[in-house]
């Protein structure tokens, strides 16, 4: 005997809930056994599972209820007729109470990836019976995983949300973030507030349309702020690649504003890289720095000074056909460029203005001796160029009276292999160490004997028998002149400022 059942669905709900209308179909008696799984059973657990709990009542053709079991199969489709099938279980032997049943429904979580479904119900008797028409999944009107404040916690690997698109992969909006990111790994570095990557195009793409304001008046479109580290942290794993671009048609690309520093930035090749694309000569600027209070660039090298990098430069300037590094003053008096210490210059001086100071060579201490600062020297030799091809001359304490071999006064001892700018200078340079030698220009002071005459400012001076010392001269011949002394000393030995001036 044939049975004629109706299907009335009240009551769907749970992780993703189900509303559905009332389906009327014809069935047989006589249930056929199969192969079957049973209703899954709705337990609590730490994390919200992915099963559909479905429910529904289940009335002969008279309208009255059904008792007993009944094998059902359920089967979700993208169409309500026809379409194609995401899932279907297997056959489930479903127990009927009073019209009653209910079951959970264990559906993978791909299935829902937010195309319409349609729930297609079997009820087994003599044969299969198709009840319709399909029951259209709808939404909650709120789900309990997407309500307000809703907290998702992953207990297992992997991503606790995934989200995939062709155009936007997740879009949020909000008045004080539209997306905020936090990570409590406990550890410092241990991992990203927010983590984004891309194959084949920008990481993370920052874009504000906002006006500036006087409180706002950068409106960036990426902002970074942090307590103790960067704000701002960008690393490219290509040797092509670019850590940080900023890229706009007027303006900045990239400001950045600090109580500490206001941009950092490390790299093999270049920590920072300007590069200006104007098309006229000289109508922009590589990089830019002002300070209204301090230094518009500092820079500095802590790089050990070795044979193929002996500069190790603080600051670093290069250019094809203008000037490496350019110091401009402007108008307002003030100076274009200072330096304090040592200055090196591997190639032409051109000077079109006044020069002020005096001229230095280096040379190396041929004597047995120790050279020090004040002490007139001569030349005894040559030995190989420390810079370039420029030949340091070998020199030793003068020791006798008018020497033609006089050459200039000791302003410097170094170590022998620090000559190119140590700051660490010696009192006294011995045999084989180098030194810098004044040989034109006003200098401090030069050790001098006045026991051959009383030395008056404007007096030539020439190399004594005292070692190391000077004396006046009254007709000195041809070479043997170092210089005028801009000082006086009545009798004995001491230190006096000259004017170095070889004759």
């Amino acid at each position: 005997m044939k049975h004629q059942f109706r299907l009335w669905i009240p009551i769907v709900s749970v992780a993703l809930a189900i509303l559905v209308l009332g389906v009327v179909g014809g069935l047989s008696a006589s249930p056929l056994r199969v192969v079957a799984e049973e209703p899954d059973v709705l337990e609590p657990a730490a994390i919200v599972g992915q099963t559909i709990s479905y429910q529904g009542v289940l009335l002969d053709a008279a309208g009255n209820p059904i008792t007993g079991n009944q094998w059902m199969r359920f089967a979700l489709y993208n169409a309500a007729l026809g379409g194609v099938q995401r899932h279907q279980t297997a056959w489930m032997n479903v127990p009927v109470s009073n019209g009653l049943f209910h079951v959970g429904l264990n559906v993978p979580q791909s299935v829902f990836d937010g195309t319409a479904l349609w729930l297609e119900i079997t009820v087994q008797s003599d044969v299969p019976e198709v009840l319709s028409p399909r029951q259209e999944i709808r939404p909650t009107p709120y789900a309990m995983s997407l309500r307000p404040g809703a907290l998702v916690v992953n207990q297992a690997t992997g991503p606790a949300v995934r989200v995939e698109s062709p155009d936007r992969g997740l879009y949020s909006e909000g008045s004080s973030f539209a997306v905020y990111g936090v990570n409590d790994a406990g550890t410092m570095g241990a991992g990203y507030g927010g983590y984004f990557t891309s194959s084949t195009g920008i990481g993370v793409a920052g874009r504000s349309t906002a006006q500036s304001t006087a409180s706002n008046q950068f409106t960036p479109g990426v902002h970074g702020s942090s307590q103790f580290g960067a704000g701002v942290l960008g690393t490219s794993d290509s040797a092509f690649g670019v850590g940080v671009f900023g890229n706009v048609a007027t303006g900045t690309g990239v400001v950045g504003s600090s109580g500490g520093d206001g941009l950092v930035g490390t790299g093999l090749a270049h920590g920072v890289r300007g590069v200006t694309t104007g098309t006229t000569q000289g109508s922009g600027y590589g990089g830019l720095f002002t300070s209204s209070t301090g230094i518009g660039v500092a820079g500095r090298s802590t790089a050990l000074t070795t044979g193929t990098n002996q500069f190790a430069p603080g600051v670093y300037g290069f250019s094809q056909n203008g000037a490496g590094v350019m110091g401009d003053a402007g108008t307002g008096g003030a100076i274009a460029g200072l330096f304090r210490g040592s200055v090196l210059i591997d190639g032409d001086l051109v000077v079109t203005g006044n020069k002020t100071g005096y001229v230095v060579d280096i040379a190396r201490n041929a004597g047995a001796e120790p050279l020090e600062l004040g002490d007139l020297v001569v030349v005894v030799g040559v030995t190989d160029p420390v810079l370039g091809e420029i030949p340091v001359p070998l020199v030793e304490r003068a020791q006798a009276e008018g020497s033609t071999a006089v050459i200039g006064v000791v302003a410097g001892a170094y170590e022998a292999e620090t000559i190119l700018g140590d700051p660490h200078e010696r009192t006294s340079a011995d045999q084989g160490q180098y030194v810098t030698i004044v040989t034109l220009g006003s200098f401090s002071g030069i050790k001098v004997d006045a026991s051959y005459g009383a030395i008056q400012p404007g007096d030539l001076l020439v190399s004594s028998a005292t070692p190391g010392h000077a004396m006046r001269a009254d007709s000195p011949a041809v070479g043997t002149v170092i210089g005028k002394a801009l000082g006086g000393l009545n009798e004995g030995t001491g230190i006096i400022p000259i004017m170095v001036t070889l004759q």
